[in-house]
């Protein structure tokens, strides 16, 4: 079969990642994109949206991106799909200004430009940080989170109200535009801040010994194409939060509990923790039309020796 059509492009970020794209397409034996939008489900990616990832001169989402990955490697024999979706990761980083207009005539919001050159939804950083025991602190203390993400809401550049945060009872819930820095970078910082400001608590082991939980995702992952990427992927964060895995994963002897989803830990260049972490997997189903698993959704968790339970380590499927 004949391989898909390559848009015309100019050397740089965006040429780099379609070229990458074509050749896993081209080791996999060249499936047409009907057979494409089937294996990742015509709910996540229709058909004219799995060719315009291949032939559009825009660049397509990472959500997208990553489902199509995971999709053509199965048909690779021996391929390393964790290595490939890295690679690939980067290359979607570096593509994601590559054709900007930086002089100052053209400086608009981070959301305008996304909107009007790639005409792609921008992907989204959404974090929800909560103490693990919310019951077992004083008033004081428990309203003390609130402080400290605001600290590391000023630490990525973001006021501390508005539109990208939602307070709850033991918690906050952010979500930040993930084109605007490597988001690796962002999770770090947010990460950093968090430890700084339990470091200066002056409360002998942190808040009354609770651990301050903190998920981290990078979405949609479910709709792409969603018209509101922020509240998709708050959304996909919540269901996450809840899930039975998620919940498992967490360690109440840290500090700081951390789960973050597998793109968003750089250790060779942002280690926010003196801590390891390790592979782990969150199995995902669906219910609305019988029960249908969706596969994992891969994650790097904070550890202090021993992983938590959970899918971790060599057993994780990837």
């Amino acid at each position: 079969m004949p391989g898909l059509k390559r848009p015309v492009l100019p050397d740089g970020g965006l040429k780099d990642l379609n070229d990458a794209l074509h050749d896993l397409h081209r080791r996999a034996g060249r499936p047409s994109t009907r057979d494409l939008a089937k294996l990742i489900g015509s709910e996540v990616a229709s058909k004219s949206r799995v060719y315009d990832a291949f032939s559009s001169d825009r660049l397509p989402s990472w959500g997208l991106i990553q489902v199509l990955a995971e999709a053509l490697c199965a048909s690779v024999p021996s391929s390393d799909f964790t290595a490939e979706e890295q690679r690939l990761h980067s290359l979607w980083l570096a593509a994601t200004g590559a054709d900007r207009d930086h002089s100052p005539a053209s400086e608009v919001s981070a959301e305008q430009t996304i909107s009007s050159e790639t005409n792609e939804p921008a992907p989204v950083l959404a974090l929800r940080i909560e103490w693990a025991r919310p019951s077992d602190l004083s008033v004081s203390n428990r309203r003390a989170v609130r402080y400290m993400v605001t600290d590391a809401l000023l630490d990525i550049g973001y006021g501390e109200s508005g539109p990208h945060r939602r307070d709850m009872s033991a918690g906050s819930v952010i979500s930040v535009d993930a084109k605007r820095e490597d988001p690796s970078l962002t999770t770090a910082t947010v990460l950093s801040a968090l430890e700084d400001s339990l470091g200066r608590s002056g409360v002998p082991g942190g808040y009354q010994g609770s651990t301050l939980r903190v998920l981290a995702h990078l979405g949609p992952y479910a709709r792409p194409d969603a018209p509101d990427t922020a509240a998709q992927a708050v959304a996909e964060l919540d269901e996450l939060w809840r899930h039975d895995h998620t919940q498992r994963l967490f360690d109440n002897a840290q500090p700081v509990s951390s789960i973050l989803a597998a793109p968003l830990l750089n250790l060779d260049r942002y280690n926010p923790f003196k801590v390891d972490w390790t592979h782990a997997a969150i199995s995902l189903f669906r219910v609305d039309r019988g029960p249908q698993s969706l596969g994992y959704y891969k994650v790097w968790v904070s550890t202090q020796g021993v992983p938590p339970g959970g899918q971790t380590g060599d057993s994780a499927p990837f």
